[in-house]
Order: structure tokens, then sequence, then C-alpha cells
């Protein structure tokens, strides 16, 4: 009976030492895949916290840059507004010294008129000036000596009677100063008068060439 109680005790030891070595390999192995585990955890741990502090700080500069472009989308804006602005100050000056102007030109074409009267110590009667040295008709094709505007110049008085500078340069789409040097070539020439009894001065054919203005108008309305 001792034989067999010793028998089942060693049996019983033998059976707990196995179970206890294949419990500690078991407990080694995992332990031992925690710690593999844990590395692999702390690796990806770090390689996220590289990665995420990369895209902060290209959010952060991202941040920055769309700061600073709304800062220069501002400045242009004002530059902008401030450029626009004084713009249209130099458009209103402009318009006011071109007033101006025209009004400075009636002003001396006035005191023109009033050094004239007291130069001949009477009112200058309403009535058409006539120019110096009229035009020989016998002098052949006068009108081969003036350029097209000029020409056409002639036809636009004829046409309307009286005209005055403003009017004229409505016609002929050139400046106030190319028209009003234009008109006087004409009437320095003999070609045209001008009635100095109102301002602005009003121009009118001499009655010496205006059948040649006429009688030119129709060959050009023919020829046309």
């Amino acid at each position: 009976m001792d034989l067999e109680l010793l028998f089942a005790t060693a049996s019983l030891f033998a059976i707990t030492l196995a179970a206890s070595f294949i419990f500690y390999r078991r407990i080694k192995q995992a332990q031992t895949e925690y710690e593999d585990a844990k590395d692999i955890v702390k690796t990806i741990t770090l390689t996220f916290s590289r990665q995420l502090k990369r895209l902060v700080g290209k959010i952060d500069y991202a941040g920055e840059r769309a700061a600073e472009a709304q800062l220069t989308s501002k400045d242009a804006l004002r530059m902008s507004e401030q450029a626009s602005k004084i713009a249209m100050e130099g458009l209103k000056n402009a318009k006011d010294l071109s007033v101006r102007l025209d009004e400075a030109d009636k002003e001396i074409d006035a005191v023109k008129i009033e050094v004239q009267r007291l130069a001949k110590g009477v009112k200058p009667p309403a009535i058409k000036d006539e120019a110096v040295g009229p035009i020989s008709i016998q002098e052949g094709a006068i009108l081969d000596k003036l350029n097209d505007t000029e020409i056409e110049v002639l036809t636009i008085i004829d046409e309307v009677g009286e005209a005055s500078v403003p009017e004229i340069r409505n016609r002929i789409k050139k400046t106030r100063e190319h028209t009003a040097r234009l008109l006087k070539k004409l009437y320095e020439k003999g070609f045209i008068d001008r009635n100095t009894g109102g301002m602005p001065y009003r121009y009118h054919i001499r009655k010496e060439i205006k059948d040649i203005v006429q009688q030119n108008r129709k060959k050009l309305e023919i020829a046309a």
C-alpha cells in the first residue's frame, strides 16, 4: 500500500513538474510575444507621431501662407481703391481744366473784341467780317490748292450756311485746336469770311467761290 501511495505521489509530482515546465514555457513565449508586440506598437506610435508632426507643420505653414495671401489681397484691394480714386480725381481735374480752357478762350476772344472796339473808338457792328484780299476767280482751279480736309470743311460750311469751330469739329472729328487753325488758314487765304458779332465766331463761304464749292460737291456726289 505504501508503494502504491509513493508511486502515485511520484507520478503526481512528475505530472505537476511537467505541467509547470510547459506552463513556464508558454508564459515565457507569451512574454516574448508581448515584448515583440510592444516594440511593434512603439514603432508604429513613433512613426505615426512623426507623420502627425509633419502634417501639423504643413497645416501651420499653409495657414501662414493663407494669412500672408489674405494680407496681400487686402493691400492690393486698398491700392486698387486708391488708384481708382486718384484716376477719378484726375478725370475730374481734366474736365475742370477743359472747362477752364474753354472759358479762357472765350475771355481771350472777348478781350480781343474789346481791344478792337477801344482801338477804333466805336462798338463793332454785328456784321460779317470780310477777309482781306479776295481770291481771284481767274486763278483757275483754286480748290486744287486745298487738301481733302479743307475741301470737306468748305463743303460743310456751304451745306449749313454758317458754322462755328465746335460745329465743324464735330463733323470732321478733329481736335478743337486743329479745327481752329484750319479755319484760320482758310480765312486768311480768302476762302471764307467770319461773323464777329457773337461768340463763338461763325464762318461762311465767300460769295466769290460759293459756286465753285457747290460745283465741286456735285462732282463728288456724281463720282460717288
